[in-house]
């Protein structure tokens, strides 16, 4: 007869999809995931670690790296000779056929999980190619925005000079002002001074301080010309005293004599 332990296991019912709450009724396989071969069955069960387990405790507390430390050796594991430690009875066929399936299950996850993880990598590279590519394309467009308005900017600057040398063409050739420092004519008079000032800033100071040159220099001839006839007067003036002079002393010596 079966133990304690072998009635238990065999008489236990087996859980479906439906007994477990939110799980699915079976594995979907991913459009992405590759084909598989699931590998032979050769680890020997340790089951002198595996009764140091807590169960309990690793679902409560969330325990994955106890999980990971036994996941191979729980999915790669051959159960086909295992007897029951208590009588030493072949285990039941339905518990075994149960832990195949969740093996097969395991390795088959484990699979998706590696696939996913390297689709994932690959993804996250392309990502990271596509905004490179997003970066450069970004500047290269705002490079060309500034390209276009710095065109449409000389554009505006070209019909504004068209217009103007079409109404002076219009205008004729005797009612336009013409720029004695370029080729440019303006309108009006104003415009022209204010061209002037604007454009030949360096050019009028030199013809002002030109100008003040030639001023002090007629204002020095002047001068020099008034400096010439005071002179000339007093020396007119002092033929005149000596002539004076010459006459009084001849007269007087007439006298004398």
């Amino acid at each position: 007869d079966a133990c304690s332990v072998c009635r238990l296991v065999g008489a236990a019912p087996m859980p479906g999809a439906a007994g477990v709450p939110g799980a699915s009724p079976g594995l979907t396989i991913p459009v992405d995931v590759p084909p598989f071969h699931f590998q032979p069955r050769r680890v020997s069960v340790d089951w002198r670690r595996l009764s140091t387990i807590d169960v309990d405790r690793v679902a409560q507390e969330v325990d994955v790296a106890v999980l990971q430390e036994h996941i191979a050796g729980v999915t790669f594991c051959n159960l086909d000779g295992e007897r029951c430690p208590h009588c030493r009875q072949p285990a039941d066929p339905i518990l075994l056929k149960v832990l195949r399936m969740a093996q097969l299950s395991i390795e088959y996850l484990l699979h998706c999980q590696e696939c996913l993880g390297t689709s994932l990598a690959m993804h996250a590279q392309c990502l990271q190619v596509a905004r490179a590519k997003l970066a450069c394309t970004q500047q290269q467009a705002a490079e060309q925005a500034a390209q276009l308005r710095g065109a449409k900017e000389e554009g505006r600057r070209w019909k504004k000079l068209i217009a103007m040398q079409q109404l002076l063409l219009q205008a004729g050739p005797n009612t336009y002002c013409k720029c004695h420092l370029c080729d440019k004519a303006f309108m009006k008079d104003t415009f022209l001074q204010a061209h002037v000032q604007r454009r030949h800033a360096e050019a009028t100071e030199v013809e002002q301080m030109e100008a003040e040159v030639e001023e002090l220099k007629a204002k020095l001839q002047e001068t020099q010309q008034q400096l010439e006839a005071e002179r000339e007067v007093e020396k007119l003036h002092r033929e005149q005293v000596q002539e004076e002079g010459t006459a009084a002393r001849l007269e007087k010596m007439g006298e004398e004599k």
